[in-house]
């Protein structure tokens, strides 16, 4: 009993010193005194998050790529407010003259944009030109509504658009021929509200990535001729879209562990009834639906089981690349069995996945159910984008991540797995720390910039490309990769998995990250979230001076990392010394020493900088003199 009370008062300490210690904006503390979120990490009593069902039908027109659609919403106000407006994102409005971007794009994908007509909002029709109570800005409307959403109600909207998609693969999407495109940010959304910020009110620029809130789909896509779609979520009807031949090899590669072509580059899906087709999915609680369109791509299939579950696996992609894609697709498998099996060890929560080879440069972009992936000449890299992508969906896909402001919490953890999984995957192999290996030297060389910012700096604010880079992926890769070191993994994959449990189908923010691992390692790490995420700190250590019996390492660019040491003696002797991060949680976080044996006889000491940041590597060496 006594044991339980003072568990129970050492838990309420740890959460005061997460209270008190951390840096905390307004707007997440006004969260946590309303408890929709608690100071443990879990989700609070009173969380709440909003919810939409999407019921779209579009007609696509290959070469022009306009899309002409209808859709209806219903949109579920689970907050505790009275919504008196309604964000509508129109994230074609990115490639219309004139937008706002923090990239560049070609002239030949400058269009028109989304044109949104016939909008109702509970059967009562709104005008979205020369109307006061709207305003266009960007990409997206803000609508002032003449009746609010009251809590726990929803309303409908309807309405017709017009998109037109880049000509060209540009930001993620775009055509590869006059015949094949992948088409993602392409319909009318809701934008997310939440407890934290209101309405996300954020520009699309593309350099940051999206932040849905969760809803279900029922989509139709309407294509002529030989045309095949791939799509977020689940084929309803695939006797009306196949033809026999092909209806009989997309059924033998959902129940075969051999890989089945489904469609050569010399097939046709030309069906006799009808030329037009109506291509049907649905797809229940995801943040968004895209899609790949292609009347020559090859298309191979199989089924794995995981964990007692059938997963059906897909890679579409050009015939010029068949000699990679066989290989993928056994990537791919693999990935999926890591994921569910190994890191995170959870079970992966789509019932399929298909990889859309297509991207005319090596580049890799996700989405619920899908990727969109270029092809390198370097099997280590095609391998290692394959496996990135599929790692997202559980960050930010199952793990609802906010990635407009705190992409380093998929990013980062993506690129974490990636890591992980070259490591798994190649074995004792040379390959084995090339992803590694990349991720330390591109880090490194952005180390202590003035762009290498603290992670909590909103993600929609990196609008240059290095800055971007430098956070979202490699600093917190390297950030979990430490945290991993210090807790040790069994500690450390608890608290993972334990996150990813409170969390699942949920919005958290850095502080429900922090509060968790915090929570589950039942330790205090403020002092290890204070240099990662708050403060302006990079990897650099070095060697900073030997007297007597001690070695002494300064922490010259200020983040906690673990310390390798190798001790050369005069008899050839080598003696090798780990140390954890937690060597920095002293009173002088820049200066620590380590003891050391038989002192008189050293002839060298080096800092091991082979797996973790090191900005300058001049001060890692240092030779007795005798």
């Amino acid at each position: 009993m006594r044991t339980a009370i003072f568990f129970t008062l050492f838990l309420v300490s740890l959460n005061t010193l997460a209270q008190n210690e951390l840096y905390m904006p307004i707007e997440y503390q006004k969260a946590y005194k309303s408890n929709t979120r608690a100071f443990d990490g879990a989700p609070g009593d009173n969380y709440w998050q909003n919810f939409s069902s999407y019921s779209i039908t579009a007609e696509i027109e290959p070469g022009t790529w306009k899309i002409k659609g209808n859709e209806k919403i219903i949109y579920n106000n689970n907050s505790r407010d009275s919504l008196h407006l309604i964000i509508i994102k129109c994230y074609p409005d990115h490639y219309k003259k004139g937008a706002p971007r923090a990239v560049q794009i070609p002239v030949e994908n400058i269009t028109d944009g989304m044109k949104i007509t016939d909008l109702t909002i509970d059967n009562i029709s709104v005008n979205l030109s020369g109307n006061p109570d709207v305003k266009s800005l960007g990409t997206y409307y803000e609508i002032h509504l003449s009746k609010p959403i009251p809590p726990n109600n929803s309303i409908a909207l309807t309405m017709n658009w017009t998109t037109e998609m880049p000509f060209t693969y540009v930001n993620k999407i775009g055509a590869y021929d006059k015949s094949s495109a992948f088409i993602g940010y392409w319909y009318p959304q809701i934008a997310s509200y939440n407890d934290i910020d209101g309405w996300d009110k954020i520009e699309y620029l593309g350099s940051q990535e999206t932040n849905n809130d969760y809803a279900d789909f029922n989509v139709i896509i309407k294509t002529s001729g030989d045309y095949n779609v791939w799509a977020t979520g689940v084929l309803q009807n695939p006797e009306e879209v196949f033809s026999r031949v092909a209806l009989e090899r997309f059924n033998k590669a959902k129940s075969s562990r051999e890989n089945i072509t489904v469609f050569s580059a010399e097939d046709t899906n030309a069906t006799s009834d009808h030329v037009q087709k109506h291509w049907k999915f649905k797809a229940e609680n995801v943040t968004d639906f895209a899609l790949g369109v292609s009347d020559n791509f090859v298309w191979m299939g199989n089924n794995m089981i995981v964990n007692g579950k059938p997963i059906s696996t897909n890679l579409v992609f050009d015939k010029l690349n068949l000699k990679t894609a066989e290989l993928l697709l056994q990537v791919q498998n693999e990935s999926i069995d890591y994921l569910s099996s190994v890191y995170p060890n959870v079970d992966f929560p789509f019932r399929q996945f298909t990889t859309f080879l297509g991207v005319p440069e090596f580049d890799g972009m996700e989405f619920p159910m899908m990727a969109n992936n270029g092809v390198s000449k370097n099997e280590v890299e095609n391998t290692a984008v394959t496996f990135h992508e599929i790692a997202h969906t559980y960050f930010p896909f199952l793990i609802g991540i906010n990635e407009v402001k705190y992409s380093w919490m998929e990013e980062g953890w993506a690129t974490f797995f990636t890591i992980k999984f070259i490591q798994h995957y190649y074995g004792n192999k040379p390959e084995k720390d090339a992803e590694l290996k990349r991720t330390l030297k591109s880090y490194n060389n952005s180390a202590g910039r003035a762009w290498d910012l603290p992670l909590i700096t909103p993600s929609y604010l990196l609008t240059y490309g290095p800055a971007h880079s430098q956070l979202s992926y490699r600093k917190a890769a390297f950030m979990y990769l430490t945290l991993e070191h210090l807790l040790g993994v069994e500690t450390f994959k608890k608290c993972l998995k334990i996150y990813i449990e409170r969390w699942r189908g949920k919005h958290p923010t850095p502080y429900d990250f922090i509060y968790t691992f915090n929570n589950v390692s039942n330790s205090n790490l403020n002092w290890f979230w204070k240099k990662w995420i708050f403060e302006n700190a990079y990897g650099d250590l070095g060697l900073a001076k030997v007297e007597k019996s001690k070695v002494y390492i300064q922490n010259v660019g200020g983040l906690p990392l673990p310390v390798f040491l190798k001790l050369n003696y005069e008899n050839g002797r080598e003696i090798f010394i780990e140390k954890t991060a937690n060597i920095w949680n002293e009173v002088n976080d820049k200066l620590v020493s380590i003891d050391i044996l038989d002192a008189d006889k050293l002839t060298k000491i080096e800092l091991i900088d082979n797996y973790f940041p090191d900005a300058d590597k001049k001060n890692n060496f240092w030779e007795i003199k005798k």
